[in-house]
């Protein structure tokens, strides 16, 4: 398994001369205004989550043995395989999450002219454009969380089936061939004996193969009484048994069948929408006969995700908008309060997996005072980590 991590280059900005105090910067919000023409600063990003959720697909696989249909007559065996089949299942299901920059969220960090005593503005940004601190050094380390990617397919070939048979698959057939011959009076019968070799019957060599397992059969019982000429030593008789006992095993697939699970992993990512929390999204559609379904068909069951939110920013978000002027542009860095909220994948009403996530364009954004602060934020939410007024000298 491979641990992704994000590339990721931490950008230092360095202004100067940048803003002063009786001039603050302004930020403005790429998409609800517009930046004035010959406008100098630079732009950041707030992040979005996306979640990921990994789904675990378990296919077992039957094939009969060749010998099936004589297994009762031989060996008396009544429970195998007699028709092949594949069925699948859904056997596991992780809900994670990451983030992403939100394209709904890009500011435009507008540098005042220089008047007076200079200052620096110093900003850390992510290779994406996410905003890490403002005025204040960022660990790296922090941010640098990969994403564990597993990409397993089981596998179940032609080469994993019944290899054993016991010897050629042709006998010798002797055919007697009388033939009279009249000699004067006497008539004489005379036999002839032709020898071929012609391919045997399924049942012959199935007779064979449970011959073979009774004699390892019988092998195992004397070495369990001690019935060996020879003294062995107890490891040397623990190997003979196990092994006498795995090969009774593969010889019985030809009779009983073979059955194979193995697991195929998917991912699948998902963009919660705040003004669509409450419907339903389709995963993708599973059936038990033929597993993950592709895109386009859907005669299967649909498997679900809902992103049902707590609402507990909602009365900070009353309070944002009321506070805030429409015709006064809001100026210092815009950051974000994310919201928590309950991830559920369900199967029809069946609830297979939930998750309690914080989902960040579920929560609120505002801004900063117009004064430049010292600042740290989250890396994965945006929302505001240290806080503290720089000091003038």
């Amino acid at each position: 398994m491979k641990r992704i991590l994000p590339l990721l280059i931490i950008v230092f900005f360095l202004i100067a001369p940048a803003c002063q105090s009786q001039k603050p910067l302004t930020v403005t919000h790429v998409r609800s205004q517009d930046v004035k023409a010959g406008s100098q600063g630079l732009f950041y990003v707030l992040p979005r989550t996306v979640v990921t959720v990994d789904v675990t697909v378990t296919r077992v696989q039957q094939v009969p043995g060749p010998y099936s249909e004589f297994a009762m007559r031989h060996l008396g065996l009544q429970n195998v395989i007699r028709q092949p089949a594949t069925t699948y299942e859904v056997s596991e299901i992780t809900i994670n999450s990451y983030s992403e920059p939100d394209p709904d969220q890009f500011y435009f960090v507008e540098t005042p002219e220089q008047s007076g005593k200079d200052k620096q503005l110093y900003l850390s940004l992510s290779e994406s454009g996410l905003i890490q601190s403002i005025n204040m050094p960022f660990n790296s380390q922090e941010f640098l969380r990969g994403i564990d990617e597993t990409r397993e397919f089981g596998y179940y070939g032609s080469d994993a089936t019944f290899n054993y048979f016991m010897d050629s698959n042709l006998q010798e057939k002797i055919d007697t061939i009388l033939e009279r011959v009249r000699v004067d009076t006497l008539t004489v019968e005379r036999q002839t004996l032709r020898r071929s070799m012609v391919e045997k019957s399924p049942e012959v060599r199935a007779k064979e193969v449970a011959d073979f397992i009774l004699e390892v059969r019988d092998k195992r019982f004397e070495i369990i009484n001690g019935y060996a000429e020879v003294p062995y030593s107890k490891e040397s008789l623990e190997y003979m048994f196990t092994e006498l006992t795995r090969m009774e095993e593969d010889y019985l697939q030809l009779f009983k069948g073979i059955r194979s699970k193995s697991q195929i992993h998917y991912r699948y990512t998902f963009v919660p929408d705040p003004d669509r929390s409450t419907l339903a999204h389709t995963l993708f559609y599973f059936s038990e006969r033929e597993g993950v379904l592709p895109e386009g068909k859907r005669d299967g069951m649909p498997i679900t995700i809902t992103t049902e939110r707590n609402e507990a920013t909602r009365q900070l978000g009353a309070f944002v908008n009321r506070n805030s002027s429409p015709d006064k542009p809001a100026s210092g860095f815009y950051y974000r309060i994310p919201e928590h909220a309950n991830v559920v994948i369900r199967t029809g009403n069946t609830v297979r997996a939930n998750a309690r996530l914080l989902v960040n364009q579920f929560g609120v954004i505002t801004n900063l005072p117009s004064q430049v602060e010292a600042v740290e934020f989250y890396p994965n939410t945006g929302s505001i980590r240290t806080f503290g007024k720089i000091e003038e000298e």
